[in-house]
């Protein structure tokens, strides 16, 4: 018992330097999600907050590995994909609840990252690219050859949803990605993510100074899958269905994007980006017929003229308690 007290205390302390360094811009945009979650009833409002959650959930679970490493992941969807299709099995056949199927999806997700991160972190540059687009494909196209398994083209339907309505799903959802932000705060401010900053700068010394930089990275992987299954099984069970969309090639290059605009190694900075691009993406809609070439246009445009995003900006940089606001205290 005696042994167990500084063990306690050393961990409440540190969760309590990772809620100091929480950022208080986040912490109010999440207030004000729960806000309107009461206050709202406009299915159209509620169901545009899930769906730029989910996607802020997307966009950080890719910056905890590749924001700070320098090697990019162009097949999240492969994870998404997995999570949600396994949370779809899960409730569909099983009859199991979202509360066992969400962390149950993220699991076989983690598991999934680290064996593809066994296979593909010990290559570099575009090499490791090329083989998580090459993953993702072959999963994308099994999700048709499977068809008695996955439902084809037309996906799983009938999927149960967090609650019976859209304002307790927005809730949970809103929660999900607090605690997940949260832990990916924590795991960034750890030995872990000080290594993995150390890969993208200099990866050779780190390996000359005796840092199995493979295995951090590894670890990384698993990570990022954790996190990006969640927001796949978040994306079942509001939408109450899945379809191979949840899998394809064009949502992980949108979700490369958003986190690229919104600035690596930020973790913050991507998920402004996500809300603010989807609220976008729908206002959009009002131009239907030009909304892809000015969405995506307007995405390239941003990259363009911000390269290494908006949140890493020389003014940010500059301005520290603008930053410390944005992003929070980085460790």
């Amino acid at each position: 018992m005696s042994q167990s007290l500084p063990r306690l205390r050393r961990a409440a302390i540190g969760v309590a330097e990772v809620a100091r360094a929480m950022s208080p811009a986040f912490v109010l945009m999440v207030a004000g999600i729960v806000a309107v979650s009461f206050t709202s009833s406009n299915f159209y409002v509620l169901e545009v907050l899930v769906l730029a959650v989910i996607y802020m959930q997307f966009a950080a679970s890719w910056d905890i590995l590749c924001g700070y490493t320098s090697q990019d992941n162009f097949g999240l969807a492969f994870f998404t994909g997995v999570a949600g299709y396994f949370a779809a099995i899960l409730n569909k056949s099983l009859a199991l609840s979202p509360w066992l199927t969400v962390p149950a999806s993220a699991m076989l997700a983690a598991l999934a990252g680290l064996a593809i991160g066994w296979l593909a972190l010990r290559l570099r540059g575009p090499y490791f690219a090329l083989l998580t687009i090459v993953f993702a494909a072959v999963l994308f196209k099994c999700a048709y050859i499977f068809s008695s398994f996955t439902g084809g083209e037309e996906g799983i339907s009938g999927i149960a949803s967090f609650s019976d309505g859209v304002e307790t799903d927005l809730l949970v959802c809103a929660a999900l990605l607090f605690v997940s932000v949260f832990c990916m705060t924590a795991f960034a401010r750890s030995h872990y993510g000080l290594i993995l900053r150390s890969t993208q700068h200099n990866e050779d010394a780190a390996i000359a100074s005796g840092i199995n930089t493979a295995h951090y990275k590894i670890v990384g992987f698993g990570v990022s899958a954790f996190f990006a299954g969640i927001g796949g099984a978040m994306f079942a069970h509001t939408h109450m269905q899945v379809s191979p969309e949840l899998m394809a090639g064009s949502l992980s290059i949108l979700v490369v994007l958003i986190a690229v605009a919104g600035g690596r190694g930020t973790i913050l900075g991507p998920v402004f980006a996500a809300a603010l691009l989807t609220f976008f993406n729908e206002w959009l809609r009002v131009i239907e017929v030009y909304r892809p070439i000015i969405f995506t246009g307007s995405l390239i445009l941003l990259i363009y003229i911000f390269p290494s995003g908006v949140a890493n900006t020389a003014f940010l940089t500059r301005a520290r308690g603008l930053r410390r606001f944005l992003l929070g205290r980085e460790g």
